[in-house]
């Protein structure tokens, strides 16, 4: 059920789609002569616009996800295994055109080119199901197995996790598969913006993680400054947005114990 509600609720919430209800909503007023109306509506589009879009909001809101968690200085020596979160493949267009097709969380994936050298005799999970409605049938990790057997030193140790349909489902499935044994933590890779609420969801199951963040999209020092392509500013401001809202939620459901974990 909190699968398909927060599907749901994100169309609400998502950006370019309030941007949408507010102008449909300017062109409903001016057809009913209500002129007042439209012209708050108007301007309230206008600075939803600009915050959203030519200021560099998101851009700030993003930084604080990404620089929550920094790369390791020092690699452990010892570690449990690894664990890579899924979200790197478009697996509907991959289902539609019959090839693999990634994303721009393609690092989630090439990190396991360096990981897995490094750390060639501990077992490596990759977790990842389908996150679409309607398509249960379309298993990331499913997909992603022949290549992660070819780009993985000793390909024997993989285990795929594909029941997952979000990031709390991760850490409960993955959970139920760790296996018994190792040393040290177990090394965590995903998206810098996505570690946050990763880290608060696999602690709160109980698993010593090593964040091993990747992907990042902005600086470790953000400066001011307007987008001139606002079209970039409002995609920084929905991807931070929607790591905000899932902090959020994932704590008032009891989904993680810490709002905004800490190292």
């Amino acid at each position: 059920m909190f699968f398909y509600l927060s599907k749901i609720l994100w169309w609400f919430v998502a950006p370019g789609n309030i941007l949408f209800v507010l102008l449909l909503a300017v062109t409903a007023a001016l057809f009913l002569k209500q002129l007042k109306a439209a012209k708050v509506l108007c301007a309230s589009a206008v600075l939803f616009y600009v915050v959203v879009g030519a200021l560099p909001t998101g851009v700030y809101l993003k930084s604080l996800l990404e620089n929550r968690f920094p790369v390791p200085q020092a690699m452990p020596q010892n570690i449990s295994g690894i664990i890579v979160l899924g979200g790197a493949v478009d697996v509907y267009m991959t289902a539609q055109r019959g090839m693999l097709t990634v994303n721009g969380n393609a690092e989630r994936i090439l990190s396991l080119y360096d990981l897995g050298k490094k750390y060639q005799n501990v077992p490596l999970i990759f977790t990842g199901g389908s996150g679409l409605l309607g398509h249960d049938n379309l298993r990331e990790a499913q997909m992603i197995k022949p290549l992660l057997k070819e780009l993985v030193p000793n390909p024997d140790r993989l285990i795929f996790e594909d029941q997952s349909r979000n990031t709390y489902e991760n850490g409960v499935y993955t959970k139920a598969m760790l296996p018994r044994g190792g040393t040290g933590p177990w090394l965590l890779v995903t998206s810098a913006r996505h570690m946050p609420r990763s880290v608060a969801v696999f602690r709160k199951q109980g698993i010593s993680v090593l964040p091993y963040p990747v992907d990042f999209r902005t600086g470790p020092d953000q400066h001011f400054s307007l987008f001139i392509n606002v079209g970039s500013g409002m995609t920084f401001f929905q991807q931070a947005l929607h790591e905000w809202l899932g902090l959020l939620a994932y704590y008032l459901t009891g989904k993680t114990s810490e709002f905004f974990p800490s190292p």
